[in-house]
């Protein structure tokens, strides 16, 4: 029988991936009710064909992202 080969021990320890935090009851960023009762979006929405209406733009410092087609539009100040 052949001889069993020996474990491998690393020199660098393994890399910690990034856990995504959940934020509870997120949808109240992208909402605001007012006095008489209407409701006004305080995110723009994706232009885009491929995102349509529903899909809301990350607000940044500088700038307006989609996540889910990458469109961007950078604010000038």
């Amino acid at each position: 029988m052949a001889k069993k080969r020996k474990k491998k021990t690393y020199t660098t320890p393994k890399k910690i991936k990034h856990k995504r935090k959940p934020v509870k009851m997120a949808v109240l960023k992208y909402y605001r009710v007012d006095s008489d009762g209407k409701i006004k979006r305080l995110r723009r929405e994706c232009p885009s064909d491929t995102c349509g209406a529903g899909v809301f733009m990350a607000a940044h410092k500088d700038r307006q992202y989609c996540g889910r087609c990458g469109t961007t539009y950078l604010h000038n100040e």
